[in-house]
């Protein structure tokens, strides 16, 4: 996972450089090329949803310790359990919904509905949810049997 969320990472750069690519475009000549909104939504959106295991997985994300930062460690490590589970169950939960609609999306070889010249497929692009729950859902998994053989990692101080 560690190895993946570090090239994941890497979309940034593209991302950052159809930015500046298309906002100097517009500057200089008033004319963004076409691709560039769809091109930086593809980028983005895969930056985020596949960086979210990874993120998971540093203890990055956004917490509220305020409970549990006043529990005894076992009732720490029942909520760190709870609350993996809950993560588990929810990323099931999209994965069952999205797999359906990314699958008819390959099937129909699903296009852009944005209409333009460019017009992309994005069937590809539909299995980017169903992909990073799956990674999220592992990452859960994996975290919830560190705290069961309490191998888990402290949580950090904020």
């Amino acid at each position: 996972m560690e190895r993946f969320g570090k090239l994941v990472s890497l979309l940034i750069l593209p991302l950052i450089a159809i930015i500046v690519y298309s906002s100097l475009m517009s500057y200089f000549f008033k004319s963004p090329p076409m691709w560039t909104f769809e091109m930086s939504m593809f980028f983005f959106g895969s930056f985020f949803m596949l960086g979210a295991a990874y993120c998971h997985r540093e203890k990055k994300h956004v917490a509220v310790d305020v409970l549990s930062r006043h529990l005894p460690p076992t009732y720490q490590k029942a909520l760190g359990i709870f609350t993996e589970a809950a993560v588990l169950f929810v990323a099931l939960i999209f994965i069952y919904v999205s797999v359906p609609s990314a699958w008819h999306a390959t099937l129909i070889g699903e296009r852009s509905v944005h209409q333009t010249p460019f017009n992309p497929p994005v069937w590809w692009f539909r299995w980017i949810i169903p992909i990073s729950c799956a990674l999220i859902a592992l990452q859960a998994f994996v975290d919830i049997l560190a705290l069961i053989l309490k191998k888990a990692k402290s949580t950090p101080s904020r």
